[in-house]
């Protein structure tokens, strides 16, 4: 059996970032998913949940021998895939996996040639050999979570027009001294 893990580090309210590994075969990658959608019945724009997932051959990225879900997750409108193409999280379809050789920010990650080769040589190696495929995904133990929403520069924003530190009396005065 060959476990291909999915680590997830850091989420905001956006999407998700972590780390995938194929200890079997030394590989490690950083991952972009959206964000948690576990509190949705019908998944939309969000990650697939923490679990175990059998994977199995199939076509997609342009290799017939790719790992695709053996089955669609509840509440999905189709399989989640792993995705080689796209770097920011804005071209994720929903419950999709994009693979990079480095976090760029909060949104995107580094998309390589490479990287994508790699993947898919390994994939034709294991499914080649007839192995059983399983997909663990879990937070680390120091997942953490950060609020990136225009709500805070907007409540500073707010804050600065609303100041009455400046009395219009005095204003007239500097004025009038500058």
């Amino acid at each position: 059996m060959v476990q291909v893990n999915l680590k997830r580090k850091y989420g905001n309210n956006s999407c998700t970032h972590g780390i995938l590994t194929i200890p079997a075969y030394g590989f490690k990658c950083h991952t972009l998913e959206l964000c948690d959608g576990d509190d949705k019945v019908y998944k939309q724009d969000c990650r697939i949940s923490e679990g175990m997932y059998p994977l199995m051959q199939g076509f997609a990225q342009g290799s017939p021998m790719f790992p695709v879900f053996k089955k669609k997750p509840k509440g999905f409108p189709k399989k989640p895939q792993f995705n080689l193409s796209a770097d920011c999280y804005m071209e994720l379809p929903t419950g999709d996996i994009a693979l990079g050789t480095e976090r760029l920010d909060n949104f995107s990650i580094r998309q390589s040639n490479e990287l994508a080769t790699a993947f898919k040589d390994i994939f034709r190696d294991v499914f080649h050999r007839k192995e059983i495929v399983v997909l663990c995904v879990y937070k680390s133990d120091n997942y953490r979570t950060e609020d990136v929403s225009f709500s805070q520069p907007l409540e500073k924003l707010y804050d600065f027009i609303n100041d009455d530190d400046y009395d219009e009396d005095e204003l007239e005065n500097d004025q009038l001294d500058g």
